[in-house]
């Protein structure tokens, strides 16, 4: 009896050594095959503006066949709607509350911070890491001791680097801080992108004239590539000049359907501003003049127009793209995801910018193609809450790569499958944020769920520094006003309802939820940053 329960041990255990030899051995196959990864960042763009999401005048048929072919994010969020935070939330996983990157924060993420960041993560593993366009996140301090942008951190980190720092402007080699870019052939920022891009793609020898840290793509290693743009925003698409250089598509392209471009419901003319949306004394309604162009009918008109133009110029390249991977035979195994780095108020309530958490600005586009799914296991439309915060965590599940326990985001994969999304547990609230004090912007931190909408603001005249305002709603600071909105009803956010007695047991649980979130998504550590 001892010799036979002693046989089915060594069975058992032979058994269990040959399940993990197989367990090792998959591990080894999946890592020899991980897929490519390339992420295509707009700027600025809100909801509704491409084909998939039927708008009537926009042409984008490359992104629409992404849409097709991929799964469609319908409620994605930016959890901050500025430039700086948002893109440190897409690269790091983690909320700007935990990160602490912003123009006002004076402030630049550390090295220990940035080598947890997804793409530093992925070249880690062995991928070839390459960036082109736009970069707005300060990183990192050289041995000079700059900080920042100048530091040449992030520069030196990727395997190809062609990019510049902060607003690139519409013709971007017309400014010498974008001297990076100075033996592109196109003067067009999306065009200059494009040759960027398809010098990765394929590398031409011409195009590395004068760019010696441009590497050639091994081709025996897996890529992530990160295409950032500076369009649609204002800084770009106030910039055009219709010049005689410029494709026609940036001349004259839906300018045939001006009369049919249509406004926003609420939107309100600076003119016709009778009581402004938020009370004086929360915000004075002053934004940069960068964005005046709201405050008339007509140049808002102009302006979609040229919004529309240089969106159809990121289709443009997509194809381009595409073609390339078929070409390359590395399509079928080559995740492409596409959104922006927040949206946009086009005058709803007379407000221009972005900043504040209504739904234009905090809404975003969002779609990820994984070409490994078979199309009847693909979930194509997906409405649960989902952030710019869930990507890293998601690109870097995709790929078989370890997330770090501190990331705050979740992965999106399990929304993707048919197979595991109807049982995924997912959250049923979004944090939103507003730490940018500058630019007469309050302080305002929100709760939204499929239904509701809260928001509450802070006074201006308790802002102070950064980090300490981080924490100041954790340390008891109270707002100053407040907001809820009936989304299923109000979709638009017209009727501020908090103070609607029946009500009153959804404001007082957001309130709650909203100071569980803020002291879960700030933590108890120092932020990680170097002070400016």
């Amino acid at each position: 009896m001892i010799k036979y329960v002693s046989l089915l041990l060594i069975a058992s255990l032979l058994l269990s050594i040959n399940s993990h030899a197989n367990t090792l051995i998959n591990t080894v196959v999946d890592e020899s095959n991980r897929p490519n990864v390339i992420v295509i960042l707009a700027d600025d763009m809100q909801i509704g503006v491409t084909g998939y999401e039927g708008n009537p005048i926009i042409k984008t048929p490359n992104i629409d066949k992404l849409a097709e072919n991929g799964t469609v994010f319908s409620k994605a969020f930016a959890t901050s709607a500025v430039c700086t935070p948002s893109r440190t939330t897409l690269l790091t996983g983690l909320y700007e509350r935990r990160h602490g990157i912003n123009f006002n924060s004076n402030s630049s993420m550390t090295e220990a911070a940035y080598n947890k960041t997804y793409p530093m993560l992925l070249k880690k593993v062995g991928y070839f890491v390459g960036y082109v366009g736009k970069n707005h996140t300060p990183i990192g301090k050289n041995e000079a001791g700059i900080k920042g942008y100048k530091s040449g951190v992030m520069d030196k980190s990727f395997d190809y680097w062609y990019a510049s720092h902060k607003h690139l402007s519409f013709y971007p080699k017309d400014h010498e801080r974008h001297a990076i870019f100075k033996n592109a052939k196109a003067d067009t920022q999306v065009e200059i992108i494009e040759e960027g891009v398809e010098n990765f793609m394929t590398p031409n020898e011409a195009f590395k004239v004068g760019h010696n840290f441009l590497d050639s793509r091994p081709k025996n290693e897996p890529f992530a590539l990160l295409i950032n743009f500076n369009v649609p925003h204002a800084n770009s698409t106030g910039s055009m000049e219709l010049r005689d250089s410029d494709l026609a598509l940036y001349k004259s392209v839906y300018r045939d359907r001006l009369n049919d471009v249509t406004l926003p419901e609420t939107y309100t003319a600076a003119k016709d501003i009778k009581t402004p949306k938020l009370p004086k004394s929360v915000y004075n309604g002053k934004y940069l003049e960068t964005y005046d162009y709201v405050k008339e009918e007509d140049s808002l008109k102009e302006r979609i127009i040229r919004e529309m133009q240089t969106i159809s110029g990121i289709d443009k390249l997509m194809g381009k793209l595409v073609k390339h991977l078929e070409k390359q035979g590395v399509a079928d195994n080559t995740i492409i995801v596409f959104t922006s780095d927040h949206g946009l108020m086009h005058g709803e309530f007379g407000l221009g910018g972005k900043v504040h958490l209504y739904d234009p600005s905090v809404r975003i586009p969002m779609v990820i193609y994984d070409p490994r799914i078979e199309k009847t296991q693909k979930v194509n439309k997906n409405d649960n809450l989902v952030a710019l915060v869930d990507l890293a965590p998601t690109i870097l599940d995709l790929t078989n790569t370890a997330i770090p326990e501190d990331y705050q985001g979740f992965s999106l994969q399990p929304l993707m499958n048919t197979a595991s999304a109807n049982k995924a547990q997912w959250r049923q609230e979004i944090f939103l944020e507003n730490m940018m004090t500058i630019q007469n912007y309050p302080r305002m931190e929100g709760v939204r769920t499929q239904k509701w909408k809260y928001i509450r603001y802070f006074d201006k005249k308790k802002d102070q520094d950064y980090a300490a305002m981080s924490v100041a709603s954790i340390n008891g600071e109270q707002p100053i006003y407040e907001e809820l909105f009936d989304l299923e009803n109000d979709p638009n956010e017209i009727n501020n309802v908090i103070d609607a007695p029946e009500n009153s047991n959804v404001v007082n649980k957001l309130r709650v939820k909203g100071k569980e979130l803020v002291k879960e998504y700030r933590g108890d550590k120092p932020l990680n940053t170097y002070k400016n």
